[in-house]
């Protein structure tokens, strides 16, 4: 291992100005005489330098110090980015609290419950270290998939109905490659996923916004814009919707389809917050049977959100063209992620991970509407679990200055119109209530 003290002394001396650029470094041997440190030392700080580009190496010459510009202690975010919030949140430090996202904090997760997981996985599988993926993903983990689906949402689907992706956000971004030609209409919860109506967007579809109910979609207004226009698909959150938190129910998943089945478009269900129910939970693939229903599924949020491991159920006749796109973008999703996925998935450690999630979100809801309700919040829906709240309060109209007032006390929000497609949103927001707390309560005194 390199002292740090030499390589910070070296630095300090050329950050000084002792050797110039393109000035020739004393010798391995000579520095090791002067300094009192070991020759495998000199040669390991000087490796490092040249690595990070203070030096270059030239071979039977020796090391020179590198012509580079002066650093600044400060990183500035790309222009283009600073003002999209969903950047802010992802971007934003461990000194922040992501009050606004879309995923547990670290506190959430039993990492030594995984990382056991990992090390056995590690043990057992160690050429997936190395090796790339099975494109359409790893058999084992695909039978595993089958029955995991059986089992909480009643899906009979097979091993080659199903193909694995980096996330979900992946699986969304191959289903609308396939489906969206430019000019398409596309249906959408509104409010809803703002990456989604981007990534629609650069498919080249017209987004169309429709309004999310307590039971879910809005069928009438479906078959108004229907009775109007077109449409190619509806990308739609079954369970625990983002960012409402509402569950779709029977009656309206039945409707929908129906309207699927007259009008010829496909409804892409992203089920993504789905393994927060602790009961078996409704969905669209389940009526269906994965004839006009493709589902998208993953294990980002409820694990790590670096472990990019998420799949699609659909037919057997999507499967070839979704597995030649995945082929262009990505080839394959790391074999030793999906081997992990099929570890914990056996072995019932995701159950258990699982099961202890689902009650303390359930827990937290209550907790969070409590404390959001005694300060005057309200919200139209109330989850019985999930993540996510869709609150306003009837004294802000616009609720941007108190989106940017939490900012000065690293408390980030994502504002109600990073949600929108043409409604206005502006005195909305959406909470994270597993990152919510009595003191974080007090912020939310208006």
């Amino acid at each position: 291992m390199i002292p740090c003290s030499l390589h910070h002394l070296l630095k300090q001396r050329l950050d000084a100005g002792e050797w110039l650029p393109g000035q020739r470094m004393p010798s391995i041997r000579k520095l090791t005489a002067a300094v009192d440190f070991s020759y495998h030392d000199v040669v390991s700080a000087y490796a490092q330098l040249v690595s990070e580009g203070v030096l270059t190496a030239s071979p039977g010459r020796g090391y020179f110090v590198a012509n580079r510009a002066r650093q600044t202690s400060v990183i500035h975010e790309p222009e283009c980015m600073a003002g999209d919030p969903l950047f802010r949140l992802l971007q934003g430090g461990q000194h922040f609290t992501k009050l606004g996202s879309g995923w547990l904090p670290p506190a959430w997760r039993d990492t030594e419950l995984l990382a056991k997981a990992i090390r056995r996985t590690a043990r057992l599988e160690q050429s997936s270290l190395a090796e790339y993926g099975d494109i359409q993903g790893y058999l084992p983990m695909r039978k595993q998939l089958c029955v995991h689906m059986k089992r909480l949402t009643r899906v009979e689907v097979r091993p080659n109905q199903l193909l694995t992706t980096l996330g979900a956000t992946q699986g969304l971004d191959l289903v609308a490659r396939l489906l969206i030609k430019p000019g398409d209409h596309v249906f959408v919860d509104e409010p809803g996923n703002g990456n989604l109506i981007k990534l629609i967007q650069l498919a080249g579809g017209h987004v169309v916004g429709i309004r999310r109910t307590q039971d879910g979609p809005d069928v009438e207004e479906m078959r108004s814009h229907l009775a109007r226009h077109k449409v190619k698909a509806f990308f739609c959150n079954s369970t625990f919707h983002n960012p409402t938190g509402s569950n779709i129910s029977p009656h309206n998943a039945f409707s929908v389809l129906r309207l699927a089945v007259e009008h010829e478009f496909f409804v892409v269900e992203d089920d993504v917050y789905g393994d927060f129910s602790p009961a078996v939970r409704q969905t669209f693939a389940e009526l269906d049977n994965l004839d006009r229903v493709i589902y998208i599924g993953s294990f980002s949020k409820c694990l790590s959100a670096s472990l990019r491991v998420g799949f699609i159920a659909c037919s057997q006749d999507l499967i070839e063209p979704l597995t030649r796109l995945k082929l262009l973008t990505c080839v394959a999703v790391p074999a030793f992620c999906e081997r992990f996925v099929n570890t914990i998935l056996s072995d019932g450690t995701y159950a258990r991970h699982m099961k202890d999630v689902q009650q303390r979100l359930i827990r937290q809801q209550v907790q969070t509407q409590r404390l959001l309700l005694e300060r005057g919040w309200q919200f139209d829906i109330a989850p019985q679990g999930g993540m996510f709240l869709w609150v306003y309060h009837p004294d802000l109209p616009d609720l941007q200055p108190f989106v940017r007032k939490l900012e000065q006390h690293k408390i980030l929000l994502m504002p109600g119109s990073a949600f929108a497609v043409s409604r206005d949103y502006q005195r909305y927001t959406r909470i994270n209530c597993t990152h919510f707390s009595d003191a974080l309560a007090e912020h939310f005194e208006v």
